[in-house]
């Protein structure tokens, strides 16, 4: 009590006034501590493998993120099967926990913190490179990202189909989309379920900025879809997000949280070098822990699910990879696979306006905390508005699919709290920030994610050396197909015409100019201009994907065939992002969560053990 009051102060009291500021502040911690203590994740067992060594197991997974938490779960579920859960990170920390801190879990300890080559096609406003987060911790991206609830379209599996890889159509994945699901707004049906393991629900905050665009998207004319999860696709949409009474529900919390069961080890901090053979069979993988080289042996499978970056990483260093690549470090080619090749992701273009919302409430960061430790409440329970999107079709008005989606987010006047963090992950130039403060000094901020869901363009990943901390050279090679930025080029032609709406022209919405010398010279309305700008404002939205790409035996470009099995070795498959032969027109993460679903049950219908109940 005296280290929170002076002297002084506490002498003002006769008793009961310091007796319950000292409850309220225990009060306060307690809730503090609750939103993620250790004892709700799961034990670690790498203290017992450093002391008592490790036996063999029937299979190791390697990565306990959005995939790998449910084939751990998943297989684990048959008591004789011995499994053991190798995670390079730890706990989720509070913060990813508490929604509306979304952003601060980038550039900390739980993130790998990736950086693509720098171009001059693209990120040129970010003099360190285009920023590619990767969660390290349990959950992995799910426990890090923005907890929208997208799945893709129907088209996109479809397509999955028809490019060889048998099982993976709609009508077979979506079963496990229900699977996965806890569905808080939707009835049981065709669509949805409320059996699943990740809790999923609309965000329960109301933004006055998200109503402003809602508005205008309507007046001009876009229909407004209840469920993007369904067979509508077009539209604004206020997407469910993988929140529950004003938590994160991650894959960790979904698959792991209280799952205690005998068969099952988890060992945290474990960062893998690589998977061991004999021949052409894998036996096992060798992994650092606290200074100390451990090898684990498997009598069934290996299973990286350690995401699209770290996956590819483990099978070139493993022999997994192009002779061509791996020969200059003389790692000896188990089999030679494009691994690393096939790299796709969403792309995406930064538009800024201002605007007045009426709103002259300034945010008080305190009392919006402590009524989120009271009652789980207010802007901190939800991610303020970014539950928000428009999927359009620039090019075909009588799709059904869309071609973009527009991503929002808002920053009331003077919320310098969250923009100072979105500009620190961001990392623009000096004079850009400069430019983005002084006007939000005055107004309100909407960033307009405009985001390609197809894109044409296919980047790699290089390795660099044979030393597993070293990190591989990412070239997204965003933009390689003129189509690409044509698209873009469209996306910010129709946001621009947006500004014309009666809705905004109420609230003066307007355009944000940055002085960029290099595109002054071309006039604003040109398609020069606009390039010049994607080239300067387009970066990543954290979606990779397909870097051990799925495919039929015929697909010279594939890593894995339709069962997720690595072509040319036994016992080893790839369960994660790595594996989408194209990516989804949409958020990845659930999609992910889904291949996990259905690669244990691929696991278990190999080795004869039936499919989980669920479905």
């Amino acid at each position: 009590m005296e280290a929170l009051l002076n002297s002084q102060c506490a002498a003002q009291s006769v008793g009961p006034a310091n007796q319950l500021f000292a409850m309220l502040i225990q009060t306060i911690m307690a809730a503090q501590c609750s939103i993620s203590p250790p004892d709700m994740w799961p034990k670690d067992y790498g203290p017992t493998a450093i002391n008592e060594g490790l036996q063999e197991y029937d299979f190791i997974i390697v990565g306990a993120g959005s995939a790998g938490s449910v084939v751990a779960n998943r297989l684990s579920e048959n008591p004789d099967w011995k499994i053991l859960l190798l995670e390079a990170g730890g706990d989720p920390p509070i913060e990813s926990e508490i929604p509306g801190l979304f952003l601060y879990t980038q550039k900390s300890s739980v993130d790998w913190e990736y950086y693509a080559e720098q171009s001059e096609r693209y990120g040129k406003a970010m003099p360190g490179g285009s920023f590619w987060p990767r969660a390290k911790m349990l959950g992995g991206c799910s426990s890090m990202n923005f907890m929208l609830y997208v799945r893709g379209n129907e088209r996109d599996y479809r397509q999955w189909a028809e490019q060889g890889c048998e099982g993976w159509s709609w009508e077979d994945v979506v079963k496990y989309f229900k699977k996965l699901e806890n569905n808080k707004d939707f009835a049981e049906g065709r669509f949805h379920s409320k059996s699943g393991r990740v809790k999923v629900s609309r965000s329960n905050s109301s933004d006055l900025l998200a109503n402003i665009v809602i508005e205008a998207m309507k007046e001009r004319g876009y229909p407004k879809v209840e469920d993007i999860n369904a067979e509508e696709y077009l539209g604004v949409v206020e997407l469910q997000t993988t929140i529950d009474k004003g938590l994160r529900q991650s894959s960790a919390k979904g698959y792991l949280k209280g799952l205690q069961r005998q068969n099952l080890n988890i060992i945290k901090g474990a960062h893998v070098l690589k998977v061991l053979f004999e021949d052409k069979t894998a036996i096992g993988v060798r992994f650092k822990l606290n200074n100390r080289t451990i090898i684990a042996t498997s009598r069934k499978e290996i299973v990286l699910s350690a995401g699209a970056i770290n996956t590819p990483h483990i099978l070139m260093l493993s022999g997994i990879g192009q002779r061509e690549e791996l020969n200059p470090f003389n790692i000896q080619t188990i089999a030679d696979l494009p691994v690393g090749k096939n790299l796709q992701d969403h792309v995406i273009v930064a538009y800024f306006l201002t605007l007045t919302s009426s709103n002259e409430n300034k945010r008080d960061l305190v009392s919006e905390y402590f009524n989120y430790l009271h009652d789980r409440s207010g802007s901190f329970a939800g991610i303020q508005g970014t539950h928000l999107s428009l999927f359009i079709n620039t090019r075909y008005s009588k799709s059904k699919y869309p071609n973009l989606q527009f991503h929002y987010l808002f920053f009331q006047k003077g919320d310098s709290f969250r923009l100072s963090q979105f500009l620190k992950l961001m990392k623009y130039d000096n004079q850009i920030n400069q430019t983005i403060f002084e006007a939000n000094h005055e107004r309100d901020i909407v960033v307009v994610w405009i985001t390609l869901l197809n894109p044409k363009s296919v980047g790699k990943l290089v390795l660099k050396s044979a030393n597993p901390f070293e990190k591989l050279k990412i070239l997204p090679n965003y933009f390689d197909h003129p189509d690409d930025v044509q698209q873009l080029i469209e996306g910010l032609k129709r946001q621009r015409e947006f500004l014309k709406i009666k809705t905004f022209e109420k609230h003066d919405a307007t355009e944000l100019k940055f002085d960029i010398p290099k595109c002054n010279s071309f006039n604003g309305n040109s398609d020069e201009y606009l390039r010049c700008y994607i080239a300067y404002f387009s970066t990543t939205i954290y979606h990779p994907v397909g870097t051990a790409k799925m495919g039929p035996p015929g697909d010279e470009q594939a890593v894995v065939d339709p069962q997720l099995r690595v072509k040319g070795v036994k016992n080893l498959r790839v369960i994660d992002a790595s594996i989408m032969p194209t990516i989804v027109s949409g958020n990845t993460n659930i999609p992910t969560i889904m291949i996990g679903e259905k690669g244990a049950d691929l696991i278990k219908l190999t080795w004869k053990q039936p499919a989980h109940s669920d479905l």
